[in-house]
């Protein structure tokens, strides 16, 4: 898996919690530990962390 694809699977999951947060259903939260998420980024190349910084500045500056 690619940068390209990661960004694309983070899309149509952000998209999908936007649909199901337009008819008022419940929204589960994933719980991801941060060890996880941590050891993730570590196996990142370069350009899938610039990816990764600037969806998280997105985030921080909405």
């Amino acid at each position: 898996m690619d940068a390209n694809d990661v960004w694309e699977d983070a899309k149509r999951l952000a998209q999908a919690r936007r649909q199901v947060n337009n008819v008022a259903s419940a929204v589960i939260r994933m719980q991801v530990p941060l060890s996880a998420f941590l050891a993730a980024l570590d196996e990142f190349d370069h350009d899938e962390l610039i990816l990764v910084r600037q969806r998280v500045e997105e985030m921080l500056a909405a």
